[in-house]
């Protein structure tokens, strides 16, 4: 007889916490924000392949692992059309930077494979191929893709660009897609935090080696043509600096003090000037 009153009292409970589960995982509800509206006016005409950003469905606050549809509108700005089917010729749009990157898979969206989710993409790394058989100079493609919440809260996005498979990438007019994924109650998660703002100074930086090669820096190395790194007043050792001369910066490491030269900013080790293509003397940006 107890065992029968535990057995009802069990069943009693799990019914009576039903409806508040329920109610909690229905509290939940996902939105689409206001769509934005295309430019006042586009350029046509352009020589080849070319298309314009012209307007797009709002962005959306989904619930975890809730799917939803995306337009983003292009205008056929160049002198040719895009034609579907036809390899050289068919406008797709894909992933590109800096999130996931050029031809990378994205968490949003994808056909499935190299990670990605199935949302129904043409590829794991294109969202959507034009929707008509043929478009013309001055008109417009509506691409459409879907797109999944991932399963955690957070803000999420994916960079696209129009292409023409196989031949060109189109302008990068900087288009993306946001997904913001909420909690569990509905409630929206906190804003991402942005990222640091970088200051850069000019600065100037002199070479330093012969004649010490072999010797012990302030910061306890021994100094070679092979040690990468800089001579600073002030930093403490081990302090990371981000240097760039022309196209070329490197990230090292405070390795001695230095330099004597009031005037000079930096002495750079053998290795750094070679890595940075600088002169004896020469100036830097310094990127912090």
């Amino acid at each position: 007889m107890g065992r029968v009153r535990n057995l009802l009292f069990v069943f009693a409970l799990v019914v009576a916490l039903a409806p508040t589960y329920a109610s909690r995982a229905a509290t939940c509800a996902s939105s689409v924000g206001p769509g934005i509206a295309p430019p006042t006016r586009v350029t046509s005409g352009t020589p080849g392949f070319h298309a314009s950003w012209y307007g797009q469905s709002g962005y959306m606050s989904l619930c975890m692992g809730t799917k939803a549809t995306a337009t983003v509108a292009f205008y056929n700005t160049g002198s040719r059309g895009w034609v579907a089917g036809r390899m050289g010729e068919t406008a797709y749009l894909g992933t590109w930077m800096p999130e996931p990157g050029q031809d990378s898979a994205s968490m949003l969206g994808g056909d499935g494979t190299a990670g990605s989710p199935a949302t129904g993409w043409p590829r794991y790394n294109r969202l959507a191929v034009q929707p008509a058989a043929y478009v013309g100079p001055n008109q417009i493609a509506w691409f459409q893709f879907q797109v999944v919440a991932p399963p955690v809260p957070g803000t999420f996005r994916v960079a696209l660009r129009p292409l023409i498979e196989g031949a060109q990438w189109m302008e990068d007019f900087g288009v993306f897609w946001v997904v913001t994924v909420l909690n569990a109650d509905g409630a929206a998660p906190p804003p991402p935090v942005a990222p640091p703002v970088l200051t850069t100074t000019t600065v100037i930086a002199s070479y330093y080696g012969p004649g010490l090669y072999g010797n012990r820096t302030a910061c306890g190395q021994t100094l070679t043509t092979t040690l990468q790194g800089v001579a600073h007043r002030t930093l403490p050792c081990g302090t990371l600096v981000h240097l760039k001369y022309g196209a070329n910066e490197v990230t090292i490491p405070v390795v001695d003090r230095g330099p004597a030269i009031l005037s000079r900013e930096f002495d750079l080790t053998y290795a750094t000037k070679l890595a940075l293509g600088c002169p004896d003397m020469c100036t830097l940006s310094w990127i912090r």
